[in-house]
This record gives structure tokens, sequence and C-alpha cells, in this order.
């Protein structure tokens, strides 16, 4: 194995998966919602907050050069050599990272009146009915208007609803966050 300088090998750790994919591979990047993206390559390989998942496969990392060695399989000193060589050829751009101290509005849906949709669709996926009743009366799964989604709800420690995320009840497969989680 070609010996790889420390300097380079810190330098090619410092970027992250995102800063490397918007700067030199763009085409491979695929905005999902706020700063969630998955690649063109693999639509189950997740970048958030600094870190890459590929679920998949179930391993990840956090920067490019995990990315491109248990991604797309380069030699480690290959690796590094494309990153460093890619910065001195033309320095990355770093993304902006804005911190909003404004607290997030969660957006929930409107609830249905009945739960008949969501008691049919979790039970047909094989959850106790007593667990599915017990999150509906706790306010923790409620079925939305107008579409009939089955809402998830998560609180924080003070019982406030701070996120939520949605998934269709019917055949087509529809699932996301709700505004503000």
């Amino acid at each position: 194995m070609p010996y790889v300088d420390a300097q380079a090998v810190a330098q090619a750790r410092e970027m992250d998966l995102l800063t490397y994919l918007q700067n030199y591979e763009p085409q491979e990047l695929v905005k999902i919602s706020g700063d969630n993206y998955c690649t063109r390559s693999h639509d189950s390989l997740k970048i958030s907050n600094g870190k890459w998942y590929w679920w998949s496969r179930g391993f990840g990392g956090y920067s490019a050069l995990d990315y491109l060695v248990k991604v797309r399989g380069l030699r480690f000193s290959k690796a590094v050599e494309t990153i460093v060589g890619r910065c001195a050829a033309e320095p990355p751009v770093y993304a902006d990272k804005k911190k909003n101290n404004k607290p997030k509005l969660l957006l929930l849906p409107d609830k249905s009146a009945s739960n008949r949709v969501i008691f049919r669709y979790l039970c047909g996926r094989g959850i106790d009915r007593e667990l599915v009743a017990k999150c509906v009366s706790e306010g923790k799964v409620f079925e939305s208007l107008p579409y009939h989604n089955v809402v998830f709800v998560g609180f924080d420690t003070e019982n406030k609803p701070r996120y939520a995320s949605y998934r269709a009840t019917g055949r087509m497969r529809i699932l996301g966050d709700c505004s503000g989680s």
C-alpha cells in the first residue's frame, strides 16, 4: 500500500460527504427535504446533519473519505488522493450552516373523526389492536384528513408534540415528515 502523508489524510477526513458531492459531483446529489439528501446511484444512502447512512447495506460514516472507501470501493490511498487532489485544483465551497434559533412550528394535519382506516392498516401490518388503541388514545398516532394517512407524533419531555411523520395507508408508497419536524 502506498504511503499517504498524515496531513493529507487529516485534510481528506475534514470534508463531509455533502460538501464533497455539492462541489465535485453535484449530479449525484438528490435533495429529499430540508437538509436531507440521498444519492442518485443509491437512493437508500441518506445524508443528513454531517453524517450519511446506507440503509440497504446497514453502514454509514461521516466523511467523504468514508464514502469513497466504503461505498465506491476506492483504496484508502486513492480516496485520499481523490479528495486532496480535487481540493487543490478547485477548493470546496462549504455550505453556510445557518443556525436558526427560532423554534420551528410543527404543522399537524387535520384529524379524522374516525380512526377506522389506520386501525385496518396498522393491524393489517401485524401491530396488536390494543397497542394501536393505546397510541391513538395518547395522541401518538392518528388518522389525517383528507387522505386518511397514518400520522405518528413524537413528544418532548413536557409532552408537547415536536415531531410528526406520515405514511399513506393505501397502495401508494407515500411517506414523509410533517412541516416543522
